[in-house]
């Protein structure tokens, strides 16, 4: 039963892709049935651009037999948006702190 109720989730959450609404992918990314780990709510609308990303290329291949992204390719593609947002995060500060350095010498104290 838990078989089926997967491939369920993977056409929710394949619906939800297609639909482009960030807010209803990330719900369906959060089936329990889905099975889907380390998912950030504040990160919905990075996964829905990788998913729909991931799904158009599938889309594109001519050799690929499937036209729905399924839980493992849903799975990579939530680590991967993850790890995007990792980088994001650590480019911004280190920029942020390039900007205040930069500027520090200009700050007058008087």
């Amino acid at each position: 039963m838990g078989c089926f109720k997967g491939v369920v989730a993977v056409g929710y959450i394949n619906e939800a892709i297609d639909e482009g609404n960030p807010l209803k992918t990330l719900e369906t990314l959060l089936l329990p049935t889905a099975n889907i780990s380390d998912v950030d709510p504040a990160h919905a609308q990075h996964y829905q651009d990788v998913l729909y990303h991931a799904k158009s290329q599938k889309l594109g291949d001519s050799e690929s037999v499937s036209k729905v992204l399924w839980l493992d390719e849903i799975q990579q593609a939530v680590d991967e948006a993850n790890v995007d947002e990792d980088r994001a995060k650590q480019y911004g500060l280190f920029n942020l702190g390039s900007i205040c350095e930069k500027h520090l010498g200009f700050i007058s104290l008087a």
